[in-house]
């Protein structure tokens, strides 16, 4: 640690030999862990020693050398340079500070700015240099970030930041304060022409690109260690009057509290921007050739009874969401956080390739219950899938869900997160969206929190997984304290797969290995993967307006002119019939004992198909 601390005070040293301050010197031990580095490729390339990975502080212009394609960048407003607009020289060295990291870094500002390359895709790079006064937010650094933005909005291709610095540049006074709404007011031209912004927060990213530009990102990731947040770590530790967390203001305290999508190592940083890009825009490029997938037709499969289906939706080796995306997406990049104080783990959402295809992913973590874990969906769980379903709706990206949750989280603290708002919000957010969608209840479907993210286009669902309005356990069973008839209740909620079917809330029954996927995980996945494809590629067919038309009255008229609607509202009939008249009301068979008899599927289902 003693010589962590010498390398921050020779970092910020103003007063020394320049060749004491440059960036790139090269150490033979690591400052952290005090292993020899000085042969290792990784500290050599990347400045990251090979043990403990600590990160060291780089240049822009290795910055820029890391990521973008070779021989690709080119410099935008390379010579305009800060002209001490407020005369504050006359009070200090601020012009001769500034002539001294010109002439040390070789630039003429802490940002650095132009167009190139990245895995292919032609993107405006924006790059904060801390060796340049700290990467400070001077008139001109806003002044190249805006123009940069503006350039990227008005040619159509992405903007990807790294910050590293962007704290106030106190010889501009106030004028580097408007710097921060200068930047968001041009960053707001990137989302208004739908095109991709990427944030990589490196070490430190403070101040006032972090609290402007920085945080509008679609994606925000952020180097291992780097310190990151409003204001200094040393103005944390005065206002705090008390020890802080060991993490404090560290990359991965603010991907625990929603802030950040993810940490990634440098090392792997730009195959993930290069990945993230080539999703982001994919809807440019084409669409992969799934022709073949037109052809098939839905696999039929036995019916499961009642009670074996929610033993099997709730069996703890049943493949759950993450286990399948990972496995039928290549890659998977998961987003995290809400981007206001929380990481729901009970939803995971993200992007990436299946087979070729680009899509937004979004899925539920059913897992048992423990004392003291959530389980539930919570509130910052679905303003998280919010962001993902605004990414799918901006890029063009088609959307699967993947439903296995008990139902939405029934406490106290949900209720004044506002639960009820979320869920809302999430529905009504899956029915605006404007490319194909497909959700899959892959376990247990429960309540609220199953149907907030299955407002799908297409509804399928697994062979023994159920679909119910409450957890069987809080029904019948619970009001009794009899959970004997528990299979009563699954008996009469029509819950399994086929009952879903019949009652026209499912489309398609995916089939399962015999017993249920957690016997076979593998075979599962593969079957699950071509079904969801299929049923995209058919979606894929129509125009956006037809897509929204069909959505709004698959739901629209969802239970209505069912079978079961009509029998319910014949007996109501009969019943009102009998009060006015006398007369013995007309006996109806029940639900129950029609049901094994029935072989037709209820006009609902019919009218709610996209075929």
């Amino acid at each position: 640690m003693r010589n962590l601390a010498n390398f921050l005070v020779h970092l910020f040293n103003r007063d020394g030999e320049p060749d004491r301050t440059y960036l790139s010197v090269i150490h033979d031990r690591c400052l952290f862990c005090e292993e020899p580095i000085s042969d290792s490729p990784s500290y050599l390339t990347y400045r990251v020693c090979p043990f403990c990975r600590f990160h060291y502080t780089v240049t822009a212009r290795q910055r820029i050398e890391l990521l973008a394609d070779k021989g690709s960048f080119k410099e935008s407003y390379k010579y305009v340079s800060s002209m001490d607009p407020i005369s504050f020289s006359r009070r200090s060295r601020y012009k001769k500070l500034f002539t001294q990291d010109q002439t040390r870094t070789g630039l003429t500002e802490a940002a650095v700015t132009g167009v190139c390359r990245i895995g292919d895709t032609e993107v405006m790079l924006i790059v904060l240099d801390f060796g340049f006064m700290g990467g400070t937010m001077g008139s001109v650094v806003g002044e190249k970030i805006s123009m940069a933005f503006e350039n990227a909005a008005r040619r159509g291709i992405p903007a990807v930041a790294v910050v590293s610095g962007g704290g106030v540049r106190i010889q501009e006074g106030v004028l580097s304060l408007m710097q921060m709404a200068k930047t968001v007011t041009a960053a707001n031209r990137l989302r208004d022409e739908e095109v991709p912004f990427i944030v990589v927060l490196a070490n430190p990213s403070t101040g006032q690109a972090y609290a402007s530009f920085a945080n509008l990102a679609d994606v925000i990731m952020a180097e291992p260690g780097s310190l990151i947040g409003l204001s200094p770590l040393r103005t944390l530790k005065e206002v705090s009057k008390m020890p802080l967390p060991l993490d404090a203001h560290t990359a991965e305290a603010h991907v625990g509290h929603g802030l950040l999508d993810n940490v990634v190592d440098r090392e792997n940083l730009q195959p993930r921007i290069s990945a993230l890009l080539r999703i982001l825009t994919a809807h440019k490029n084409g669409k992969p050739n799934h022709k073949i997938l037109l052809k098939l037709e839905p696999i039929e499969c036995d019916a499961v009874e009642p009670w074996e289906a929610v033993t099997a939706a709730r069996n703890s080796e049943r493949p759950q969401a993450i286990a399948y995306f990972r496995s039928m997406m290549d890659p998977f990049i998961e987003l995290r956080g809400d981007r206001l104080n929380s990481d729901d783990r009970s939803i995971v959402a993200g992007l990436g390739f299946m087979d070729g295809q680009p899509m937004a992913v979004i899925g539920q973590q059913r897992r048992p219950l423990v004392e003291g874990e959530r389980y539930h969906v919570f509130p910052d769980g679905l303003r998280k899938a919010q962001r993902v379903i605004d990414l799918a709706s901006r890029f063009k990206l088609p959307l699967v869900t993947l439903i296995d949750t008990q139902g939405a989280d029934p406490g106290l603290e949900a209720e004044e997160q506002g639960i009820g708002n979320a869920i809302a919000k999430t529905l009504s957010s899956m029915l605006t969206v404007p490319t194909p969608m497909v959700s899959v209840v892959i376990g247990e479907g429960g309540s609220e929190g199953a149907l907030a993210l299955s407002l799908s286009d297409r509804i399928l669902i697994q062979q023994y997984a159920v679909y119910s309005p409450m957890s069987v356990n809080h029904t019948l069973g619970a009001a009794h304290h009899d959970y004997s008839l528990d299979r009563e209740t699954a008996e009469a909620l029509m819950l399994t797969a086929h009952d879903c079917r019949e009652l026209g809330i499912a489309d398609e029954i995916v089939p399962e290995p015999e017993g249920g996927a957690h016997l076979d995980p593998r075979e599962a996945s593969s079957v699950l993967q071509t079904a969801i494809l299929t049923n995209l590629v058919q979606l894929a067919k129509m125009s956006q307006g037809k897509l929204l038309k069909k959505r709004y009255h698959k739901f629209r008229r969802m239970g209505e002119g069912s079978g079961h609607s009509q029998e319910a509202m014949s007996r109501e009939v009969n019943l009102l019939m009998s009060i006015t008249f006398g007369d013995k009301p007309i006996e109806t068979p029940s639900r129950g004992r029609k049901r094994k008899g029935r072989k037709e599927r209820p006009a609902e289902a019919e009218i709610a198909s996209d075929d």
